[in-house]
């Protein structure tokens, strides 16, 4: 899969089924296409689902160090979305915890 850069923001109004209302920033172009993506392969926005401090949402950083935002996103089925403990970025690297 291609890096799209996506922004999918925390505006779930009408897709609460496929992206939790914890996103970060406005929704861009490529974020709707994701999103459609998302809904029509029936799977959940893993980095929108869980209420973390913006910082750990956060990753990409302007070089001035002004602009952050979140623009790249792990998706789960649907299916297992009940599943999920957590998911969240960390100093660049992506964690998702899940039960079993």
């Amino acid at each position: 899969m291609k890096d799209l850069d996506t922004k999918v923001g925390s505006d779930n109004t009408v897709t609460e089924e496929y992206m939790g209302k914890h996103g970060l920033g406005v929704r861009n172009k490529n974020g709707d296409r994701f999103l459609k993506f998302c809904v029509g392969n029936k799977l959940a926005i893993g980095g929108t689902i869980f209420k973390h401090k913006d910082i750990h949402k956060e990753t990409w950083n302007s070089p001035d160090g002004k602009t952050r935002n979140q623009i790249d996103h792990a998706a789960v089925s649907r299916r297992w979305r009940s599943s999920l403990v957590d998911f969240g970025q960390f100093e660049g690297v992506t964690l998702v915890v899940i039960t079993i």
